[in-house]
């Protein structure tokens, strides 16, 4: 009886043991906003948020320009976030965190800055030529927009220097007109103008820079100067201003002038350059002549050639104009020595009627064209370093060299190449030996006579040799097929470097 009694006390001990267990309760930790990202603009301002919860809430971050007006509350109230003005020029961001049991939700304040737009110089005026506009900025736009035009043309932008700019094409001006362009650069709040002034075209000019009077008996000539600037001129002691009308300025900004000039009768033909100045600067030269009947009339290209062909009473000539002409030692004269270093081409030359011997001495010609000459039968052309090129065609050239007998001559080729051609060209002598100016200065690596059908002789021997040194460049002849027979069967002999003990080398010769 006594152990069912304490049973029934331990079974009613446990019972109430277990009813003072505290329940457990369900987890309501749950957080939500109503939006998560609060975007201000440089003026700050107050941003409401709702917060949805299982429990109270708190929030916790910190930020200099952003403050929350609570600390936490009940699910559905309002969570408000101050934020102030932006002090800065790029965008700055805070990010705050709001609690409720276990959950968290973060929601993220950004503060975009006003928009800096600043170009350092606003206006630019530049020359008529071509050239590169650089726009320093002070800005804090990414998108930045930019308006140019076909004349200014935007070609990027770019950090030089530590500095943000805006780089622009600005092409040249050819026009007789100054012409004005504004840039515009803008954002999304901010635009800022840049003037761009160019110049016009200064320019004096005529329709026809080659005034001519046929006729030795008195008489005038007449011609109309169009300029957008002032100018000074003066006229040679044969002509004389019979008057200078100037008329109105035209759509284009030209304003055309005409000039009446008269001359008394004279006994032959003669010329003068006008020359149309400003500011020391030739604008514009014009030829004026007085010329005989049946003159005989020639183009000869370079100006420097037509001038020493002047000095030797050859020719009667202006700088103005390529037109010659041919006075009586040029119509009769059999020889002819050219030497100016100002010769940058040798050409025209076929003017003269009777020319069989011509010697070119020391030009800076790159090229020798005589293939218009009829009569030539042999040219002598040493010391002009810089050729290039030698031109015969069909005339009947035999002989050409450029061989100087003798040593320490200027007798070298500054090209990489020399190319000969001629249809009757039997001898050819490019030789130059024991000149120091090779050793120091020759450059010919190539000579080619492919186009010399008529070749039977070519000397190209082109070394330097001092005190046991030497030195040769010239490596390749490029020779036609029909040449390259003619050389194995002796019918064409080709004079070169052979290669010895002392490790002269012969220059190759390749079919071209």
């Amino acid at each position: 009886m006594m152990k069912k009694i304490i049973l029934s006390f331990a079974a009613a001990a446990f019972t109430l043991a277990a009813c003072s267990v505290d329940p457990i309760e369900p987890d309501n930790s749950s957080v939500s906003l109503s939006q998560t990202e609060i975007i201000s603009g440089p003026e700050g301002g107050d941003f409401s948020i709702t917060v949805t919860s299982g429990s109270d809430w708190r929030v916790s971050g910190y930020s200099e320009w952003v403050t929350p007006t609570s600390e936490g509350g009940k699910s559905g109230e309002t969570l408000t976030f101050k934020v102030g003005k932006s002090d800065t020029k790029e965008a700055r961001t805070a990010e705050f965190k709001v609690f409720s049991g276990s959950a968290t939700a973060v929601v993220k304040v950004v503060s975009n800055p006003e928009e800096v737009l600043v170009v350092a110089e606003s206006a630019f005026s530049l020359s008529s030529d071509a050239s590169r506009l650089v726009v320093k900025l002070e800005t804090n736009v990414s998108d930045l927009k930019v308006a140019d035009t076909e004349w200014v043309m935007f070609a990027g932008r770019e950090v030089l220097l530590g500095e943000d700019v805006v780089i622009f094409d600005v092409a040249a001006n050819d026009t007789y007109k100054d012409r004005d362009f504004e840039i515009v650069l803008s954002g999304v709040e901010k635009t800022e103008k840049v003037k761009v002034s160019q110049a016009q075209l200064d320019a004096v000019i005529v329709d026809n820079n080659r005034i001519v009077h046929e006729g030795l008996e008195a008489g005038q000539v007449k011609f109309t100067v169009m300029a957008n600037v002032d100018y000074t001129y003066k006229l040679p002691d044969w002509l004389t201003l019979v008057s200078e009308t100037k008329g109105t300025e035209a759509a284009n900004g030209l304003t055309p002038i005409e000039y009446v000039l008269s001359f008394e009768a004279n006994a032959e033909s003669r010329i003068a350059d006008i020359n149309f100045e400003r500011d020391g600067e030739v604008m514009l030269q014009i030829s004026v002549k007085q010329q005989r009947p049946g003159a005989v009339i020639a183009p000869i290209a370079d100006k420097a050639l037509r001038k020493a062909l002047l000095d030797l009473g050859w020719v009667l000539s202006s700088d103005a104009s390529a037109d010659c002409e041919i006075l009586g030692p040029g119509l009769e004269g059999t020889e002819l020595r050219i030497n100016s270093k100002n010769i940058n081409e040798v050409s025209g030359l076929g003017a003269f009627p009777k020319l069989a011997n011509l010697e070119i001495n020391g030009t800076g010609a790159t090229l020798i064209d005589l293939s218009d000459c009829k009569t030539l039968q042999e040219v002598y052309a040493p010391r002009n370093t810089e050729l290039q090129e030698v031109k015969l065609g069909s005339s009947p050239v035999t002989k050409f060299s450029t061989n100087i007998d003798g040593s320490y001559e200027i007798n070298f080729f500054s090209s990489s190449k020399v190319t000969v051609s001629s249809e009757n060209l039997k001898e050819l002598n490019l030789r130059s030996f024991d000149c120091i100016y090779l050793y120091y200065y020759d450059a010919c690596t190539e000579i080619d006579v492919s186009a010399c059908p008529a070749l039977t002789y070519l000397d190209a021997y082109r070394i330097y040799t001092l005190w046991g040194n030497y030195r040769t460049y010239l490596t390749t002849i490029y020779v036609s097929q029909a040449q390259l027979d003619a050389y194995n069967v002796g019918n064409l002999e080709i004079v070169r470097v052979v290669k010895t003990p002392d490790h002269h080398e012969e220059a190759a010769l390749v079919v071209k």
